[in-house]
């Protein structure tokens, strides 16, 4: 997949829309589907927190992902056997175990794959059908639903702008991303930048979004391009959070 360099050259202006569609495929269905996304730490959550305090359905691929690696599964087995007893979760260590069976030790894990791409590759291989099998059967659940959120942090990696209508990408500044994810996830300077890296450029993403979410400073300025959005999608609804 080709890559470019870093660019912090995007406005941070309040509303920033492109009513063209980038050049990628879309879903053209009759329901409109959001493909929310943007850089790791990026402020997506919170984003997506807001959307359901606001009755629209959101669909998690992070959370499918990390259910699709639950003790006893295909994929968590597959994990296991790929990278043995240093990525299998000690008995007596601050996750979750379950009754006979082995878990994984998502931050052992991440430490192996976000040093080594074909290793990423390889999980992402094994992980990201099991993501899209969950998205058409939670989609499935919603087929009178005018709107839904599909949250999709590796939206344009791994090629899955098809599933949705429009895209949203909430961006914040380099610095700001560094220190949440190190701070979120109690990484060091070295292990952050390897995972904001192992993702396109935050430059790019913005390059590709539909509507641009500003996540620099106070959420009351994405809060109001939310609400100027949604009210443009569908204007019979009254979206109050």
């Amino acid at each position: 997949m080709r890559r470019f360099e870093p660019r912090v050259s995007y406005r941070l202006e309040s509303v920033i829309e492109h009513w063209h569609l980038s050049a990628t495929s879309r879903w053209h269905g009759a329901q409109h589907r959001i493909g929310l996304t943007g850089g790791i730490a990026s402020g997506k959550s919170s984003v997506a927190r807001y959307l359901q305090d606001l009755g629209i359905v959101v669909l998690d691929a992070d959370r499918y992902a990390h259910e699709a690696l639950k003790a006893g599964s295909q994929a968590s087995e597959a994990v296991l056997k790929r990278y043995g007893r240093q990525v299998e979760a000690a008995q007596d260590c601050d996750i979750e175990q379950s009754s006979g069976q082995r878990n994984i030790n998502r931050r052992e894990l991440g430490r192996i794959v976000f040093k080594n791409q074909d290793e990423r590759r390889w999980l992402e291989q094994t992980i990201h059908p099991l993501v899209l099998a969950r998205f058409d059967l939670e989609l499935a659940k919603h087929p009178e639903t005018s709107t839904v959120v599909l949250m999709i942090p590796l939206l344009f990696e791994a090629d899955l702008t098809e599933l949705v209508s429009e895209i949203w990408v909430v961006h914040c500044l380099p610095a700001q991303q560094l220190e949440r994810l190190k701070q979120r996830d109690g990484l060091s300077t070295a292990e952050a930048e390897a995972r904001i890296n192992a993702q396109w450029p935050m430059s790019q993403k913005c390059e590709q979004a539909d509507l641009l979410l500003d996540n620099c400073s106070a959420p009351i300025g994405w809060k109001r391009q939310i609400q100027t959005r949604l009210a443009r999608i569908n204007p019979s609804e009254g979206l109050t959070p």
